[in-house]
């Protein structure tokens, strides 16, 4: 196998077992499971589909305050800075 591909693949391998990825993919698949979050995301989803922007920002007000929410986008903020500290380093 090409020496670059196989540098890519170990890295792409260190960057799944870091901390900070594994908290995102932990906390987006607790996310995607919970029943609250998913009818919450429906509800929002159709309200903005009806043009209901009141109640829609209502919904996301407390969408946006729950715990695992406020968590995963912490987690997604870590992710994206390891990912782009990655990204850096690569276009060097």
């Amino acid at each position: 196998m090409d020496k670059v591909i196989e540098k890519a693949i170990e890295l792409s391998d260190e960057i799944k077992n870091k901390p900070e990825i594994v908290e995102f993919l932990r906390l987006k698949g607790l996310m995607e499971e919970d029943k609250e979050l998913k009818e919450l995301r429906n509800n929002i989803a159709r309200l903005t589909e009806e043009n209901k922007l009141e109640e829609r920002d209502n919904l996301l007000k407390i969408y946006n305050s729950n715990p695992l929410v406020n968590n995963y986008e912490v987690a997604r903020e870590n992710a994206l800075a390891l990912l782009r500290t990655v990204k850096n380093v690569l276009d060097k």
